[in-house]
């Protein structure tokens, strides 16, 4: 295997605030302690999959950046144990880097080395599996063939193989091996824990590399094709992700032609729970797994194995006191399964996704839902509390139309809860008529009640959709993947909605990239820091702000850079925002 190195960049992501994001303070709670404490260290927050954080955002103004754009994200970044950097992955063709590391500002820190075959570089199948970070900050991910580490500054640390397709197993990419992880989790134990496409059940030393349980393989049948939602030919397409892996990311996507298509739960008793296919054709279950040591190795054994209904099933979430595992299926069927003996606890029919519930600290329950009001909230004992309303929301942003109705809120990724609200990625847009579709005209992250579901603000707006997780870290700051599985996937169609939308609306267009929101009074803070670190010339900023002078702007620093702080040159980068003057919320 050739060596491998690291492309450093000095030069910003394209940015509307270029120079203003803080150092973030650890987690409000934290996970697992194998996880970095920066704030969202995997694909949903925790061990537990439960998205779910203490920090208020309703009274929060927004500055952003945004970078990488051109390239689908469909996985949250996730953050260093300092909150400084943010690492996400993309799946662009060869020759590019699929792993990039930014500095929460917007700086571009680091690309993985552009791929080149299947055994050099990361592959697109990391679009789909989410990096992971440990305390020392060290990042995990796989590719489709592959498992790497690297170190914080993007050493490599080591790379593994993962095991090869045996006889029945889908051949998704030609040639090119693939039986990826869906997304890394660590054990109780600190090990490094992945469950394969085909379901192989891993658990690898996090400081070599090497193997540590006996061969174990999820005992499912091969989940069947999925064709109830046939791939349309331009979705992720134009560039926005590798075409020769379009299939198998939609496969993935929607469960079909693999043993398991979703990220593992771990409890901090350790034990584990994989969601996949069954005994059955057609019909996923639950696993719980057990990891014994023996003399040959860790041994993977089944606890229990609970059926459930029809697809793969969402990746399991668990109760705040892990006494049970929340599930959904295909059909909208929930799940609360019994962790300790996998009984069916209750079951109730909505019209959620199979895509990870959200979990409140209360146990309160937070569920995407598919053509139907975006999220449906269920109690611990599977009653429904309510499902979202967007009527009041959607008068205020859209007019109605004589040719699609009223407006429409569509659901377009997992719900994330804070403290004060249920944030949920949304397009707002138009019904079309016979072909069922959501034409997109506005992206955004709303937020909703807690007690009732309404729609109460939208809290940043989004350049694409995002098909994917809202990440909220400690300081208020939110994460976005801009996927554009939607807008892709209906981009044939925008020349003709662009004329029948009413007025002067437009369907949106494939952006791609990732969002990174910063709430205003934090950045307020670190202009004023970068202001006085650049009079003593220990910024970068140093010479502009050191040798310019004038400009009237309220708030200034009560510090000898007031004069340079008061620059209007200077300070262009903490006003772009329509929602900041310097630092200052409208």
């Amino acid at each position: 295997m050739k060596s491998r190195r690291v492309f450093w960049f000095g030069m910003s992501a394209w940015v509307s605030l270029a120079f203003c994001a803080p150092a973030l303070a650890a987690a409000a709670s934290a996970p697992a302690a194998t996880y970095s404490p920066g704030g969202w260290p995997t694909l949903h927050r925790d061990a537990g999959n439960r998205r779910s954080v203490d920090t208020m955002v309703l009274s929060r103004e927004y500055t952003h950046w945004q970078a990488a754009g051109g390239a689908t994200v469909l996985t949250a970044p996730v953050t260093s144990p300092d909150g400084k950097q943010l690492y996400f992955t993309t799946g662009l063709a060869k020759g590019n880097s699929n792993l990039h590391a930014y500095a929460i500002d917007g700086t571009a820190l680091w690309h993985a080395e552009p791929w080149t075959s299947a055994r050099d570089g990361v592959d697109p199948c990391a679009l789909l599996s989410s990096p992971i970070v440990d305390t020392r900050g060290d990042i995990y991910l796989s590719d489709c063939n592959q498992l790497f580490a690297f170190r914080p500054g993007g050493e490599v640390k080591w790379v593994v193989e993962l095991p090869p397709l045996q006889p029945g197993d889908w051949v998704a990419a030609g040639d090119h091996p693939v039986n990826a992880f869906t997304t890394a989790a660590f054990t109780a134990a600190g090990d490094l824990l992945g469950v394969t496409n085909f379901g192989d059940v891993l658990i690898i030393d996090r400081a070599t590399g090497k193997t540590l349980n006996r061969a174990y393989r999820l005992p499912g049948v091969l989940a069947p094709y999925a064709s109830a939602e046939p791939m349309p030919d331009s979705v992720l397409g134009n560039g926005l992700m590798d075409p020769n892996f379009r299939e198998w990311a939609w496969q993935l996507i929607f469960g079909g032609s693999m043993r398991s298509a979703n990220t593992p739960a771990v409890a901090a008793n350790g034990r584990i729970y994989v969601v996949g296919s069954g005994a059955d054709k057609g019909v996923g279950a639950l696993y719980a797994l057990d990891v014994l040591p023996t003399a040959s190795g860790l041994l993977v054994q089944e606890a229990f194995v609970t059926a459930i209904g029809l697809g793969s099933g969402s990746s399991p979430a668990l109760s705040p006191h892990e006494d049970q595992v929340y599930v959904s299926d295909e059909e909208g069927w929930f799940y609360a399964i019994d962790a300790n003996t996998g009984v069916n606890n209750w079951k109730v029919k909505t019209q959620a996704a199979a895509g990870a519930a959200a979990v409140g600290t209360d146990g309160t329950i937070y569920a995407l839902q598919a053509r139907a009001p975006a999220v449906v909230a269920i109690n611990p004992k599977g009653e429904i509390l309510w499902q979202s309303d967007f009527s009041g929301m959607l008068s205020q942003r859209l007019p109605s139309s004589l040719l699609f109705g009223d407006p429409v809120a569509a659901g377009n990724g997992n719900p994330t809860v804070t403290a004060d609200a249920v944030l949920v990625p949304v397009v707002y847009g138009y019904k079309v008529p016979l072909l069922g579709f959501t034409a997109p005209v506005q992206s955004v992250v709303a937020a909703l009640d807690l007690k009732t579901g309404a729609a109460v603000r939208d809290v940043v707006s989004l350049p694409g959709d995002s098909s994917g997780i809202t990440a909220v870290l400690a300081s208020g700051a939110i994460l976005s993947s801009v996927g554009d599985a939607l807008t892709s996937a209906v981009s044939p169609l925008k020349p003709l909605l662009d004329v029948l939308l009413p007025g002067d609306l437009v369907m949106m267009g494939s952006t791609g990239g990732v969002q990174v929101a910063v709430p205003v009074a934090a950045c307020h803070a670190a202009c004023h820091g970068l202001a006085e670190q650049a009079v003593s010339g220990k910024h970068a900023l140093g010479t502009c702000l050191a040798k310019s002078a004038g400009g009237q702007l309220r708030e200034a620093p009560p510090t000898a850079a007031k004069t340079a702080w008061q620059t209007p040159r200077c300070a262009a980068s903490c006003r772009q925002s329509r929602t900041m003057r310097c630092g200052r919320p409208r």
